[in-house]
């Protein structure tokens, strides 16, 4: 009992002492928080205003011109195959060879075929007399109409005899079906031909197509007939004309639209399939709203710039459209009022204090 007695003193002591730390834990904290919220709006009040110059957008008059790189392709292009079945006697062309339509590129041989539509001229000639006498004779009562029905058959029969082995002799001269250029002759002399089987290629380089991918954003400016400028690294300075053939209303994952140009070429200046060549399409003249290069922030497929409101920086999302020369073309996100950024942005964050120097309205 005197032992417990004794230590309440001790104890009562040591809680006072907590007591007083606490105490004064709390009131260096809370002074603490006091001053740190008084620095940080001092702070606040202290930033220094960012120096910046300011533009309107502003309507412009601009001549429309979109250019694509392509590949140059042949208009007219063919794989001349065989019709008929024989050896090959003869052929007539290369590659490079230039053939004008309904020249003779393979000769087969066709001493059977001329026989056989030698016999079926004969059986024919002798149909046709035949049916030719049944009308006198039916004519006079001699024959039934049952004969002459027969004899009618008979001729409709040779004279279809007639026609194929006329048509065989004529594909045992394999002709171009088209003037153009022989790419390829996978034949030569003595080799057996099948119906079906590859004889020449030819192309002709006389009107050459170009597809190019054409982005949502630009397809719909694009019409049937418009002129295109085609220009080569071949002949430098010196273009050549074409046209918009077609614009297909179908896009591919990329949201790209194929848009088809025709161009002729001249034997001065030949081109040929597969070349490279840049096609530039003219929109024409029309208004843009634009702004200076200079303002735009981040890149093109995420623009941005800065404009100001009440006396601090603002960024903005943007659209844009093409660019002319040092401008921009906007499409969205900026109105004619709107004070642009176009220098000092590079050291702006969102909601900066700024003090705009030489201002242009």
């Amino acid at each position: 009992m005197k032992r417990n007695g004794a230590n309440r003193p001790i104890a009562s002591a040591v809680m006072a002492g907590v007591a007083v730390v606490l105490f004064s834990g709390a009131v260096l904290s809370c002074k603490a928080g006091k001053t740190s919220v008084a620095q940080g709006a001092a702070a606040g009040k202290n930033r220094t205003a960012i120096s910046i110059a300011v533009a309107n957008p502003e309507f412009k008059t601009v001549q429309g011109e979109i250019s694509f790189n392509g590949t140059l392709h042949a208009e007219d292009e063919v794989e001349v195959l065989a019709e008929t079945s024989g050896k090959v006697t003869g052929v007539f062309v290369k590659m490079g060879s230039r053939v004008a339509k309904d020249d003779v590129l393979v000769q087969i041989d066709d001493d059977l075929k001329k026989a056989t539509f030698e016999t079926a001229q004969a059986a024919y000639d002798k149909s046709k007399a035949d049916w030719d006498r049944a009308q006198d004779l039916f004519a006079q009562k001699v024959i039934t109409e049952v004969d002459r029905q027969g004899l009618k058959l008979a001729l409709a029969s040779a004279n279809a005899q007639l026609v194929g082995a006329k048509r065989d002799l004529d594909n045992a001269r394999v002709k171009a079906p088209q003037a153009g250029v022989v790419t390829v002759t996978p034949v030569s002399v003595g080799s057996i031909l099948a119906p079906g089987a590859p004889v020449a290629h030819i192309v002709d380089t006389a009107e050459l197509k170009m597809t190019i991918q054409v982005s949502e954003r630009d397809v719909l400016k694009i019409k049937n007939g418009m002129k295109v400028s085609v220009d080569s690294d071949l002949y430098p300075g010196s273009a050549f004309s074409g046209i918009v053939s077609g614009v297909s209303p179908k896009g591919d994952s990329a949201l790209t639209f194929p848009v088809e140009i025709k161009l002729r070429t001249d034997s001065s200046r030949p081109l040929y399939d597969g070349m490279s060549a840049n096609a530039r399409i003219n929109l024409g003249s029309r208004e843009i709203l634009a702004i200076p290069r200079s303002s735009l922030v981040g890149s093109y497929q995420s623009p941005q710039a800065y404009i100001v409101r009440d006396g601090l920086a603002k960024l903005v999302d943007i659209k844009i459209g093409n660019e002319y020369g040092t401008s921009l073309e906007i499409l969205g996100g900026l109105a004619k009022s709107d004070d642009v950024v176009v220098d000092g942005q590079n050291n702006l964050y969102d909601g900066a204090p700024v003090v705009i120097a030489g201002a242009s309205k």
